[in-house]
């Protein structure tokens, strides 16, 4: 019988990492952090710019996914992605039992981590222009490196002006765009399926017990993980940047709305305890 999978979605700089990490060990679990991740994250945007169709991702998926899932020896097979959200209808398709994870962090500090310690491989400017060339067919090849692979606007107006803006500001969007695409598209999923997961209640321990059982995790094994998962991990730069008086107004003019519907007061600074 196959495993039953269960997809962890977020933005990334979320605190993904951590899941794996703390289940990686577990004789009933086959988890991964950002399975495939080049090439799924390509097809998964190429999906959601119409540049493929639902047979395509459909098909790759398949070949991957379901491939992987089909024979692990493991009861419960996760992946932990930010390339899985914009194709979430594909993988409620292919996968009718599937369970998801939305894992959300306050927008500041994801906008922040990704500005400063990734602006290389974040809406860099060439690399953009490069994707935007690719999607009008004036370039033949486009490498799967993940610097060139996120969602941009494709009508020539809406390219102009989005390529305007700041990189800052376009991750911004980035983040605003794809917790809205998770938040809209696992209304349709019921509602046992789904759990909602803020990084910040990770000392909710109620809630953290709550999010466990949901995955799968055994009782016996909830002590060990939970002293796993709240060790801060995959921190390359060990510094919370904050934001500019100017980053601020931007990230409440692209980003308030969706902060709002997540349940963040935008007025309040979220700190993480461990």
């Amino acid at each position: 019988m196959a495993a039953k999978p269960i997809f962890i979605l977020s933005s990334g700089r979320s605190g993904s990492y951590s899941f794996y990490n703390a289940l990686k060990g577990l004789s009933n679990i086959e988890i991964y952090h950002e399975f495939l991740f080049d090439e799924t994250l390509r097809n998964s945007v190429s999906y959601h710019m119409k540049m493929i169709s639902k047979k395509k991702i459909l098909d790759y998926l398949e070949k991957s996914y379901a491939f992987s899932i089909r024979n692990s020896k493991k009861k419960i097979w996760i992946d932990t992605s930010n390339a899985l959200p914009w194709m979430i209808k594909p993988l409620r398709y292919k996968f009718k039992d599937a369970k998801f994870v939305f894992l959300i962090r306050d927008g500041r500090k994801v906008v922040s981590s990704f500005y400063n310690k990734y602006r290389e491989i974040m809406y860099n400017k060439r690399d953009v222009i490069l994707l935007k060339k690719f999607f009008d067919k004036k370039i033949n090849f486009l490498s799967s490196e993940k610097k060139y692979w996120r969602p941009i606007p494709t009508e020539k107006k809406d390219f102009y002006l989005f390529n305007k803006k700041s990189q800052f500001s376009k991750i911004c969007i980035y983040w605003s765009q794809l917790n809205k695409t998770i938040r809209e598209n696992l209304n349709e999923v019921k509602e046992d399926n789904i759990f909602f997961f803020k990084l910040e209640e990770i000392e909710n321990k109620k809630k953290l017990l709550s999010l466990l059982k949901f995955l799968g995790v055994r009782k016996k094994d909830n002590k060990s993980v939970i002293k796993i998962f709240k060790k801060p991990i995959n921190v390359k730069i060990p510094r919370d940047f904050g934001l500019s008086e100017l980053q601020k107004k931007e990230f409440e003019k692209y980003c308030k709305t969706e902060m709002i519907k997540n349940g963040y007061d935008i007025k309040l600074s979220y700190v993480m305890k461990y």
